[in-house]
């Protein structure tokens, strides 16, 4: 039976800015089995797989009830290996054992506050939008480019830009968009021929603040933890 969509949820270990950042601890639960937790409650029939190259990863998954069918290979673990192969891999290997999808989607674990209504809300807005390639969860990007400069000693281009946008005042200020990292989903058979999550037709999905945190340095973690005590004091 062909099912809606094949998640795959990335976490390969030996993680340099938070040693083992996938699979520590975060509010009761290993990093990595957040994405999970929140995809395994979708309306939308799914199949869910860690792709990890480290069976200590894959033990904490199933212990989850988190499927890790097999263990990536090793030239698809290392820093320059790109998430487009990571899910080419998944993909060939559901192709040799029979399975179906209409869709492939990406939740890597550093984003561990997307919502299953989110998710659910994206997947029913590619399914009516038939010439979309797919669609990618965004976030409003702060600091606006505006207020951006490449590294130098005088804030030359600053200064232009802000100059400008205070002449124009700030009615005339462009919202700007940026890719959360909360997930990444596209038509199956779209991927398999341009090996990408990016279209000229890929859906910018938006979410908040929270949902948009992704994990990347100790600050982020710390911030992380910080969200998770205040939602304790509150329920």
């Amino acid at each position: 039976m062909r099912k809606k969509i094949l998640w795959i949820i990335p976490a390969r270990s030996g993680s340099k800015s938070i040693v083992d950042k996938n699979i520590k601890d975060l509010g009761g639960y290993p990093l990595m089995i957040h994405r999970f937790l929140a995809a395994k409650y979708s309306a939308f029939t799914h199949d869910i797989w860690l792709s990890t190259d480290s069976e200590i990863y894959r033990v904490i998954a199933k212990e989850y009830g988190l499927e890790a069918p097999f263990l990536r290979p090793e030239e698809l673990s290392t820093d320059h290996a790109s998430s487009s192969d990571v899910v080419l891999h998944a993909m060939q290997f559901a192709k040799e054992r029979g399975l179906e999808y209409d869709l492939v989607g990406l939740l890597e674990p550093t984003s561990p506050f997307i919502k299953v209504a989110d998710i659910d809300s994206a997947i029913d807005e590619l399914e009516q939008d038939l010439e979309a390639h797919g669609v990618v969860a965004v976030k409003e990007q702060r600091p606006a480019t505006i207020f951006v400069q490449k590294d130098a000693k005088y804030l030359d281009e600053f200064c232009s830009n802000i100059n400008e946008y205070q002449r124009l005042g700030r009615q005339n200020f462009v919202k700007e968009i940026t890719p959360s990292g909360g997930f990444y989903i596209c038509r199956w058979e779209k991927f398999l021929t341009e090996h990408t999550f990016y279209g000229n037709k890929t859906i910018a999905y938006e979410v908040d603040e929270i949902s948009g945190l992704e994990i990347d340095e100790p600050l982020d973690w710390e911030f992380a933890e910080f969200i998770i005590e205040r939602k304790k004091r509150y329920e």
